[in-house]
């Protein structure tokens, strides 16, 4: 007996309390598997949620645990051996080295070719047309969409007029940009990740990676202020690893703060959302194991961007440019569809006055939100605006109040709209697969007639479909094409692997702040599901993955020598 009870203490002492990563993801992924459903119920089926709970927590505890083994095999890859000495001298060796840097590039760049041929004159999202609208003036010049990019595109867009009597020849110089910018970036990420201990072997997968997978082609083949963004958020985030294997001796570098500054900056004025991930990945540097001085840097750095996003951009430049800010829906949108979940299916709890404050505060009225309330999306209540904008703090208040009745049907609401990030499938049975655009055909009616050379469809965009279509069906590889890989289940592994018994535990974690504060975002996101707007939400996790990674392994190296 007393054997017994040392064998059982010895089982839970091999419990890590870091198993709680996979648990949790497992019921988030049951939650979302449930929630996919016409009426976006998560009991619909008492016995089969239980079911799927077990399930997913195992699959996801026995999946977390062998990866983290064969992880902590493949940190002697992290160690240059005599061998990888000497293939120093073969073809590539991604050494650090200008022609090496280059020759990594040009790999890429040709294996991209077949695309980029496909989707000429490049593919334009409806976000796109509707930014070009502004700068022609066909709508209000607003900050919903980044001002700096609609700049950007229109200034191109007036280049390509003046230049070839065709705008978009004008635009798709800046996909040309884009299309160079991208290989030479991911280059340098290879090269550095080789700097850091990663074996050639790896970086020749990662080189393949990037060079072979279709997403990057397709996605920087179109324009958006997504792709714009993640060209400087990859440099913002290969700087900030170099920060941490220097022990934040290169942050005393002049010209390392000011790269920092400008990356940060323009990942945020190019995209608003960058502020939520730059930000806080420099304020919160003071868990991580530098120096002061590099810390009291990096707080300054996050602070002077913060000042001038929220300060200098919002109250000076905007309102000298005549800019007017996004509508204050788009800060609410889950507290737009909780609501709007309440009026499709507990309508009988709605007083007359809280009815009049809906349809006076949207400027949907509030009989008809029953009938266009999709799970999927708030779109269709949120709509572009709002009705009366001082009604916002009435609105919150109901809302409030609300979820306090309904708990349940709030989180259904909110799952809806994030089941994407946490599900192996769509709402209708197919795979939750990444979905790109081929074509321009999203697009707001209007640009038509201020840019009649609109691409309906790329050249051969049926063939670029056909295409990615075919490489995304090939067994085993399928799986780098799941949406929920790159949006929950990578950034869970790597907190799995941040978390791993032993001190430095924070300074681990804060190390992943880039990818942590992208995955919280992305819990922020109103649509996940459907259609080509989840992918370009992901595009930064999957563009930052091998380099995270790599710092993974880097600290299973330290565990090793410790």
């Amino acid at each position: 007996m007393e054997i017994l009870l040392m064998n059982k203490r010895k089982w839970y002492k091999r419990i890590e309390p870091r198993m709680l990563v996979p648990i949790l993801l497992g019921i988030m992924f049951t939650l979302g598997d449930a929630v996919s459903n016409q009426n976006g119920s998560i009991f619909q089926s008492g016995k089969a949620i239980f079911i799927k709970a077990i399930l997913f927590c195992a699959l996801f505890c026995v999946c977390f645990y062998f990866a983290g083994v064969c992880v902590t095999k493949l940190r002697q890859s992290c160690a240059a051996t005599k061998q990888d000495k000497r293939d120093m001298r073969v073809s590539f060796s991604h050494a650090w080295s200008f022609s090496n840097w280059l020759k990594d590039a040009i790999v890429i760049g040709l294996c991209w070719i077949p695309y980029v041929f496909l989707l000429f004159p490049g593919v334009y999202w409806s976000d796109t047309s509707k930014q070009l609208l502004m700068h022609y003036g066909a709508v209000d010049f607003t900050d919903h969409h980044p001002f700096a990019t609609t700049y950007l595109f229109g200034w191109f867009a007036d280049f390509g007029q003046w230049a070839f009597n065709n705008p978009i020849f004008g635009l798709y110089l800046l996909i040309v940009a884009q299309l160079i910018a991208a290989p030479l970036i991911f280059s340098w990420m290879i090269l550095y990740t080789r700097r850091m201990g990663l074996s050639r072997k790896l970086c020749n997968a990662e080189l393949a990676f990037f060079a072979l997978f279709p997403v990057f082609p397709v996605m920087f083949s179109s324009l958006a202020k997504d792709t714009i963004s993640v060209l400087f958020f990859i440099p913002f985030c290969l700087l900030f690893v170099d920060v941490i294997r220097t022990k934040g001796e290169s942050m005393l570098n002049p010209g390392v703060i000011v790269a920092i500054l400008l990356c940060g900056l323009l990942t945020c004025l190019s995209k608003k959302a960058g502020v939520y991930m730059v930000v806080p990945s420099l304020l919160l540097m003071f868990l991580i194991h530098i120096s002061k001085k590099a810390k009291a840097i990096a707080f300054s750095i996050g602070a002077a961007i913060a000042i001038i996003m929220m300060v200098i951009v919002s109250k000076i430049i905007m309102p000298a440019l005549n800019v007017e800010p996004g509508g204050k829906q788009e800060s609410i949108p889950f507290a737009i569809q909780q609501v709007a979940h309440d009026i499709k299916y507990n309508a009988e709890d709605m007083t007359p006055q809280e009815k009049k404050l809906v349809s006076d505060f949207l400027t949907i009225d509030y009989n008809q939100i029953s009938k266009v309330y999709n799970s999927l999306t708030v779109d269709p209540v949120k709509g572009d605006s709002l009705k009366n904008p001082n009604l916002f703090d009435d609105f919150i208040k109901l809302w409030l109040k609300k979820t306090v009745e309904h708990p349940i049907g709030h989180l259904e609401a909110w799952l809806g709209l994030v089941q994407g990030w946490f599900s192996f499938s769509n709402n209708d049975g197919s795979p939750n697969y990444m979905v790109v655009c081929t074509e321009s055909a999203w697009y707001y009616d209007p640009i038509l007639k201020y840019v009649p050379q609109w691409p309906l469809e790329a050249s051969h965009s049926d063939a670029a479909r056909s295409v990615y279509n075919t490489e995304q069906s090939i067994p085993v590889l399928n799986v780098l094409f799941s949406r929920a890989l790159w949006a929950s289940i990578l950034p869970c592994f790597m907190l799995y692997l941040a978390l791993r018994p032993g001190t430095g535990k924070w300074h681990r974690v804060a190390s992943m702040l880039p990818v942590d504060m992208s995955f919280v975002y992305l819990l922020l996101v109103p649509i996940s599901g459907g259609a080509g707007e989840p992918t370009r939400y992901v595009l930064q996790l999957i563009c930052v993955a091998p380099l995270f990674l790599t710092l993974m392994l880097a600290y299973q190296k330290e565990k090793a020598e410790s």
